[in-house]
C-alpha cells in the first residue's frame, strides 16, 4: 500500500512538472526564440537553442519558482547562443558568424511603407550583430526584451554599471553607423 501511495505522489509531481513546463513554454517560447534569433540571426538555430534550454530545465527540475525558471531559460538561451557562435567561428575560421536577415518589422499601411520598415529593421539588425558580443547582448536585453538594467545585469551576470556602459557604447556606435550608412 505504501508503495502505491509513493507512485501516486511521484506521478502527481511529474504531472505538475509537465504542467508548469507547458505553461512556461506557452508563455515564453516565442520571446526566447526572438532573443536567440537576435543573437544568432538564424531562425532554425534559434529554435534549436531554445529547445535545448527547455530540455535542460526539464533535466534540472525543480526550479525555486517560476521567476527563477524564466531567468534560467533566458540565461540558458544566451549561453547556448554564445556556444553556437563559438562553434560556428571555429568551423568557418574568419567568415562572418551571422547570416544577415531582417528582424520582424512592423507591417506598414501599404506595401511601400512595409518595404521601408523591413529595410530599416534589417539595417538595424545588421548593425546590432556587428557590435562586440557584450554590447550586442546588452542592447538586445535592454531594448528588445525591454529588461531593466538590473534584470539585464542579473541575466548576463555583470554589474549594473557594466550594463549602462555597454548600452551607452553600443547605442553611440549604432547611431554613428546608421548615420554613416544614410
Amino acid at each position: 500500500m505504501a508503495t502505491g501511495a509513493i507512485r501516486m505522489e511521484s506521478t502527481a509531481a511529474h504531472v505538475t512538472k509537465e504542467q508548469v513546463l507547458t505553461g512556461l513554454f506557452r508563455s515564453h517560447c516565442v520571446e526566447l526564440v526572438r532573443l536567440a534569433y537576435c543573437l544568432l540571426g538564424d531562425r532554425e538555430r534559434a529554435e534549436d537553442a531554445v529547445q535545448e534550454v527547455y530540455l535542460s530545465l526539464f533535466r534540472h527540475w525543480p526550479p525555486r519558482d517560476e521567476a527563477s525558471a524564466l531567468a534560467y531559460l533566458r540565461a540558458g538561451v544566451i549561453n547556448r547562443c554564445r556556444s553556437d557562435q563559438r562553434r560556428l567561428y571555429s568551423a568557418r575560421r574568419g567568415q562572418p558568424l551571422l547570416q544577415l536577415s531582417a528582424v520582424g518589422a512592423q507591417a506598414g499601411a501599404d506595401a511601400a511603407t512595409d518595404v521601408v520598415a523591413r529595410d530599416e529593421a534589417s539595417r538595424l539588425a545588421d548593425q546590432v550583430r556587428g557590435l562586440p558580443r557584450r554590447q550586442r547582448e546588452v542592447i538586445t536585453c535592454r531594448y528588445y526584451l525591454q529588461l531593466t538594467e538590473r534584470e539585464t545585469a542579473e541575466l548576463l551576470e555583470i554589474g549594473v554599471g557594466s550594463v549602462k556602459r555597454h548600452a551607452h557604447r553600443g547605442l553611440v556606435t549604432l547611431q554613428a553607423r546608421l548615420e554613416e550608412s544614410r
